[in-house]
């Protein structure tokens, strides 16, 4: 039953080309960012004459050459990544429900045999769906150019072959994703007005930035202890709402 409604959050969502395009958009120009500023350190890299005009512009460049610059690109690229594809999944769960209150299918939905538990995984998974495949796919391919430019090595703990970074990317950033999509999608069910579940849902990506995003990224140097630490508490929150968020839809939507 969960992957019935998850299934049916995905059709919506291949419905509404525009709504992919912009999420792939927004991944591609993080990427594209992050690949171009890469790119360009590597080569400015390889030519001393301008390594020593770029060290008369910043302090950070000097006798390592640009690695540092390159490291703190990377860092930024991985915090932006995290963070936006939190943010992504969190507004479409911050909809679920509330857009079949809106057009008439919730009462049919809440009709049907299915439990409270079942019907917000199956609303978080759809959330996370469509989603996580562009980011798999478009962070995926910018990550395997970056592994092409020598300068990476100088931010070995923030891509692969980093175990860290494995667990961030494919373990962490899902099950944190998971657990901000579960908080939003109980806003969805309990309000009345998409501008208040809009506001809601920004408000708990403005601390979801700061403490998920810095989990995932500023701790990747820390190893993959660490960064599995990170994935099981995402995963145990995530676990938490879910039966937090069903006491309440139960209660609430029961009425």
């Amino acid at each position: 039953m969960i992957l019935h409604i998850a299934r049916r959050e995905w059709l919506e969502q291949w419905r509404q080309p525009v709504m992919l395009g912009a999420i792939a958009a927004l991944f591609g120009v993080i990427a594209g960012v992050a690949c171009l500023g890469v790119f360009f350190l590597d080569r400015v890299g390889a030519d001393p004459a301008l390594v020593r005009q770029m060290a008369t512009w910043t302090s950070v460049v000097g006798e390592g050459g640009v690695g540092p610059l390159a490291e703190a690109t990377i860092s930024v690229a991985n915090w932006l990544v995290f963070t936006q594809y939190l943010g992504i999944c969190a507004v479409l769960a911050g909809h679920s429900l509330l857009h079949d209150r809106e057009k008439g299918t919730l009462p049919f939905l809440l009709l049907a045999p299915v439990g409270r538990v079942e019907l917000l995984a199956g609303k978080v998974l759809g959330a996370l769906g469509p989603p996580t495949a562009l980011y798999l796919l478009v962070d995926g391919l910018a990550t395997a150019f970056l592994l092409t430019r020598p300068i990476h090595v100088h931010a070995a703990a923030l891509l692969p072959p980093s175990p860290a970074w494995f667990v961030a990317f494919l373990v962490g950033a899902p099950a944190w994703a998971a657990f901000v999509s579960t908080v939003c999608a109980i806003v969805s069910s309990v309000v009345s007005d998409v501008r208040t579940a809009q506001q809601i849902v920004w408000l708990v990506m403005f601390f979801a930035t700061f403490l998920c995003g810095f989990a995932l990224s500023a701790l990747l140097p820390q190893g993959v202890a660490v960064e599995a630490t990170v994935a099981g508490f995402g995963l145990a929150a995530t676990g938490l709402a879910i039966w937090g968020g069903s006491l309440l839809m139960r209660r609430d939507l029961g009425r």
